[in-house]
């Protein structure tokens, strides 16, 4: 309740061999003002083994709706810093005075071609009473919250009376292969807690256009040195010039210069001369794109070809997974990547020490 306040205790404790030290014990910064930390786990503070400190977190909410925190413990073991989370609600005295729900009471979309968007699926929000519900947001979250979008009558501030009821209307646009679920939450003053509508839907790949590239991997022998190619030019380049080879594997993609929907770009990198790794990686990864491109030992070559991503590690079906490896060496010059469509070349690059790094492409079959 706002203006009433609980506490929750947490122990914190040394569970290695080796004691060590608080570099730092601060809240994040974007905790609430509804909270109140008190700890005796302070900089400086040295832990041996076995030996703990207390944390206790106090909400004394000042405004109704949903707040949340942290306690950073920054430390000198050899473990990432912990972050201690915390979240509550603040309610007022009409808390739980309405009752929400959904009709249907989840929404789920038949397989939608990707990029395409689907027919709407209108739901209602009823408040079973007995006070008016005044919903003070109306958030889509969850895995792929962007796939959907929504209008209709359900407003944040405007009140839905006792027995009545406003509607939603809910629309999928999937960017991705696969299962793409969401959720949709409402919170308000008069609930007892937030509500969720599920949201779901499947990525399918029946509109898109017909695969018009086709990947071959080359090999420099002399330095184990893996390249592919989508280019008719570079492919007669590297067949007259003696020294690549073809090593009969390929899988197929999109054309670089092409918007096929759902498909991204892949970056390619070659290592930097003398410095980096004789080896060239490819990323469909637009955050791995931008951090290997700011890493002086690559040297970004553009958009390589068009592909489909696993979603959670795994491809759809119709696709085949593009394996990647990588193996090190004595220094970075000898780093090597491998991109493998076929399962005994993947089980025989296994088996001879390479690492795998699994799935980062979707080939169409």
């Amino acid at each position: 309740m706002v203006g009433a306040s609980a506490t929750a205790d947490v122990t914190v404790a040394n569970c290695g061999d080796a004691p060590w030290s608080f570099t730092d014990v601060s809240p994040d910064p974007v905790t609430g003002p509804s909270w109140h930390v008190a700890t005796d786990c302070a900089a400086g503070l040295v832990l041996a083994p076995g030996a703990t400190c207390a944390v206790a977190v106090t909400l004394a909410p000042i405004a109704t709706g949903q707040t949340s925190g942290g306690l950073w413990l920054h430390n000198s073991s050899a473990d990432p810093d912990e972050l201690i989370a915390f979240y509550g609600r603040g309610v007022d005295a009409q808390a739980g005075t309405a009752a929400l729900s959904f009709e249907p009471a989840a929404v789920a979309f038949p397989p939608q071609p990707l990029g395409s968007t689907s027919a709407g699926i209108a739901v209602a929000l009823v408040n079973a009473g007995p006070a008016a519900l005044v919903p003070s947001a109306l958030v889509i979250n969850g895995v792929d919250p962007y796939d959907y979008s929504v209008t209709g009558s359900c407003k944040v501030g405007r009140a839905i009376a006792p027995g009545g009821s406003c509607t939603l209307t809910f629309f999928f646009t999937p960017a991705a292969l696969g299962p793409r679920p969401a959720e949709l939450v409402v919170d308000s003053p008069q609930l007892a807690n937030l509500a969720f509508l599920s949201l779901s839907g499947t990525g399918s790949a029946d509109a898109l256009p017909p695969s018009d590239a086709d990947i071959v991997e080359f090999v420099y022998p002399p330095a184990e040195h893996y390249f592919l190619t989508g280019s008719a030019a570079e492919e007669a380049v590297l067949d007259a010039s003696g020294l690549w080879l073809r090593t009969g594997y390929h899988f197929h993609a999109w054309s670089a210069d092409g918007a096929a929907p759902g498909t991204l770009p892949v970056c390619r990198f070659t290592g930097t001369p003398d410095i980096g790794p004789n080896s060239h990686f490819y990323t469909a990864a637009a955050d791995e794109c931008a951090i290997v491109a700011a890493n002086p030992y690559w040297v970004y070559e553009g958009t390589a070809f068009r592909t489909l991503v696993p979603v959670a590690g795994t491809c759809s079906a119709g696709t085949a997974p593009v394996i990647r490896f990588f193996r090190s060496g004595s220094d970075v010059t000898q780093v090597r990547h491998r991109y493998v469509v076929d399962a005994a070349e993947a089980e025989q690059m296994r088996s001879t020490g390479w690492l795998e790094e699994g799935p980062v492409f979707c080939a169409p079959m």
